[in-house]
């Protein structure tokens, strides 16, 4: 069986543990402080909350859901009631909880040619948006007799902060959230600029109301981690080889297991740097009509800008780099950049002059297409 798993949350003999942040992230939410963990998408925080809530299971109600694709106050109510969905197996009892809520519909079956356990649905029969947002101040009020004690996580919650309704929806949680006394909330967040926005703007609901917490990389253990999955299916790693996959892909776990994953399915017997870079370029070659796509949606400027970005990485504000890419000054640039962020495809980067890809594979293209120098 391959050592390496992509694509999906990860656990088990595939999650590489973090007891020092599982330890300060528990202490905060056993005291009933609310977390905003935050780093870049594929980073881990996914894998890392669902095995943290497994060690709350015996003593809270786990509630988890995922906000990142909503668009409307109706998107975020579905995807609450699919996290109470996933609370099934407490059959009669939840359903006579759903039933204290307006606009709910739930329904409990039997299931008896699976597995034999309760099947349950639940919806919301709702007609206008003044519906929709009546049933949300219900579904979140109403959390707080699930249990004696929950843990609510919501994943790449800054989306709430995109939405068109002058901050209704940030308003609401934030105040569910001060008359929830026996509710503690974990969020995750991967846009940088948006969530210093929702935390640190004293006109917003969610000024200082979070323990932030930046989600952190992993250190010299991943690598060592690494290297004993392919000594377990007898595969040879050199040390270097995977620094260098690290750097490339901006440290980010679910693209290095995917290129460990696939060196390991075409039978690599010794992996090293020249392995590494084949493999990188197989799978970013695969990806490149989307890459294509992209890039050819951008203005020129927003071209050159990325050009830029993956080919120098760092101290892309030099006037010499602003030069050799055309690009006719600083403001250009950082208006280039601010456009580029709001469509999810740059971030924040760690310091000054220096910019992040959402997708890091998206930047190996851009240097394999562009620079010179590979």
């Amino acid at each position: 069986m391959n050592p390496f798993s992509f694509g999906n949350p990860v656990s088990d003999e595939y999650y590489l543990p973090r007891p020092e942040l599982n330890s300060l992230v528990r202490t905060y939410l056993d005291n009933r402080i609310h977390v905003v963990l935050m780093g870049p998408r594929r980073f881990g925080k996914t894998s890392f909350v669902q095995n943290l809530l497994r060690g709350f299971e015996d003593t809270h109600v786990c509630l988890f859901m995922d906000i990142f694709n909503i668009t409307s106050h109706r998107d975020f109510l579905q995807q609450t009631l699919r996290a109470l969905r996933a609370q099934s197996t407490w059959g009669q009892r939840f359903k006579e909880w759903a039933e204290t809520i307006p606009h709910l519909r739930p329904r409990i079956g039997w299931d008896v040619s699976e597995s034999g356990q309760y099947s349950f649905s639940l919806s919301a029969d709702i007609s206008d948006d003044r519906d929709v947002k009546e049933t949300i101040q219900d579904v979140l009020s109403g959390i707080s007799s699930l249990g004696e004690r929950v843990v609510f996580v919501i994943d790449e919650f800054q989306q709430m902060a995109e939405l068109d309704d002058n901050g209704w929806l940030e308003a609401t949680l934030r105040t569910k959230m001060q008359q929830l006394g026996n509710t503690v909330f974990l969020f995750t967040g991967s846009r940088q600029s948006l969530i210093h926005d929702m935390l640190n703007d004293q006109a917003r609901p969610f000024y200082r109301s979070c323990q932030q917490l930046d989600f952190p990389v992993f250190g010299d253990e991943f690598i060592d981690w690494i290297i004993e999955r392919f000594a377990s299916v007898d595969v040879e790693c050199d040390r270097d080889a995977v620094i260098f996959l690290r750097d490339e892909v901006q440290n980010t776990p679910n693209y290095i297991q995917m290129a460990c994953f696939h060196l390991v399915a075409q039978g690599e017997r010794y992996i090293g740097m020249g392995e590494v870079k084949k493999v990188l370029n197989t799978i970013v070659g695969q990806n490149s009509y989307a890459y294509q796509t992209l890039l050819g949606s951008l203005t020129l400027m927003q071209q050159r800008i990325l050009r830029l970005a993956a080919i120098e990485r760092e101290q892309i504000f030099l006037k010499e780099n602003l030069d050799k890419y055309e690009v006719t000054s600083g403001a250009a640039l950082a208006s280039a950049i601010n456009a580029l962020k709001n469509k999810y495809i740059l971030d924040e980067g760690s310091g000054k002059g220096r910019v992040i890809f959402d997708d890091p594979l998206f930047a190996i293209w851009l240097r394999k297409e562009f620079s010179s120098d590979i």
